[in-house]
């Protein structure tokens, strides 16, 4: 039996490396959905990844001359700037760097060099290109020549070494760096794109169409958890409920129009008014939940007054008008006889009663015994 022509070695080498790069995809699609919200953790989570992926990928290496190797560790690098971000990339490159230098030998310089050409072409392209494009393979026809040339860093070494290293490996290894970007490349797009997908999908679930708020599906499950942590903890957790006043005048005297930018105005000032930690959501109608972690009921029954007044600020623009609404706010915070969210909500809701049978535009606490007013109307 013929043994196999040294091409044909390299090329299965190659080739194996490429389908060991394939399992990143696995485990990209997980860390992008449940790391989606905390940007600076999943840049960190992706470049170990792609790190790992390089590192695996040298373990498909070819010697081809003494301490001289050829893999596709620079698939991963090129596209780990595209895929998760310039931290992943500096990460990555830095682990796969660190990876070849340890190997040693005399192809350790050229590895380098190659590992950071491929690395600084995927993070120039990420700069280059828009971050929606790479949804799509139309970037990776560009990434995957020009990432290829980093096997030109062979020529590091003295000539009379380097160019017949080149000769017999260079043109494999630009030809499956090219194709291992595009195909793993294209298997991550479609990756982010079904994440992207399930993201919008989640999102259009939990939250309220016309202010972008959580809606109360998304409340109820917020303060499930938020009650929760803070019986285990010991921490303190309040609730503000409130209720634009009139407000069916509005819709009666302006049209439904109004009573929408009514809504959508409000919104934004609550959302821009509370800590990130908190949450604000669309009970329902007119009606706004505020969910306020590690609040006690003094600092909360302060920013109810604060949203208060600003309420009653605000002007909004509406067809040449300008409209003014107030609120009725109803404020609970866990105790002992409040020791559930049920509970919570009931008496926030109850405190907001008082607080429009009172003559609205006011705040009232549950632990109040009678209706609390901070202020006149001015």
């Amino acid at each position: 039996m013929e043994e196999p022509s040294a091409t044909a070695t390299i090329a299965t080498a190659l080739a194996g490396g490429v389908g060991l790069l394939a399992l990143v995809t696995l485990v990209y699609g997980t860390i992008l959905y449940r790391l989606g919200e905390r940007p600076r953790m999943r840049q960190l989570c992706l470049g170990l990844l792609f790190g790992i992926g390089g590192v695996a990928a040298m373990l498909q290496s070819v010697p081809i001359s003494p301490g001289v190797f050829l893999d596709v560790k620079a698939v991963p690098v090129a596209l780990a700037a595209p895929f998760g971000g310039p931290l992943a990339a500096m990460l990555a490159a830095g682990m796969v760097s660190a990876a070849r230098i340890a190997i040693g030998g005399a192809g350790t310089i050229p590895g380098v060099v190659g590992i950071l050409v491929a690395g600084s072409v995927g993070l120039l392209l990420q700069r280059l290109v828009p971050a929606a494009e790479w949804r799509n393979s139309r970037p990776l026809f560009i990434l995957g020549p020009v990432a290829s040339l980093h096997s030109l860093s062979i020529f590091v070494l003295p000539w009379e070494v380097a160019l017949p290293v080149f000769v017999d490996g260079g043109i494999p290894i630009a030809l499956f760096t090219a194709a291992g970007i595009l195909l793993l490349g294209t298997m991550l797009a479609r990756e982010r794109r079904r994440v992207d997908t399930e993201h919008m999908l989640r999102n259009a679930a939990l939250s309220d169409p016309l202010t972008g708020l959580a809606n109360r599906r998304a409340f109820f499950a917020s303060i499930d958890r938020a009650v929760a942590s803070a019986l285990r903890h010991d921490t303190p957790v309040s609730l503000l409920m409130l209720d634009i006043d009139h407000f069916k005048q509005v819709n009666d005297s302006r049209g439904h129009d109004a009573g929408d930018a009514v809504l959508v105005s409000l919104s934004r000032l609550l959302q821009c008014s509370v800590r990130q930690s908190d949450l604000v959501a669309r009970f329902g109608g007119e009606e706004f939940a505020i969910l306020l972690p590690n609040a006690p009921g003094d600092g909360a029954f302060l920013l109810a007054e604060r949203l208060r007044r600003a309420v009653r600020d605000m002007s909004i623009p509406q067809d040449g008008a300008i409209l003014h609404v107030t609120v009725s706010i109803g404020l609970s915070t866990l105790a002992p006889d409040i020791g559930r969210a049920d509970a919570m909500i009931k008496a926030a809701d109850m405190a907001l009663y008082r607080a429009q049978q009172g003559g609205r535009d006011r705040v009232c606490r549950h632990a109040d015994a009678g209706v609390k007013r901070p202020e006149p109307v001015s």
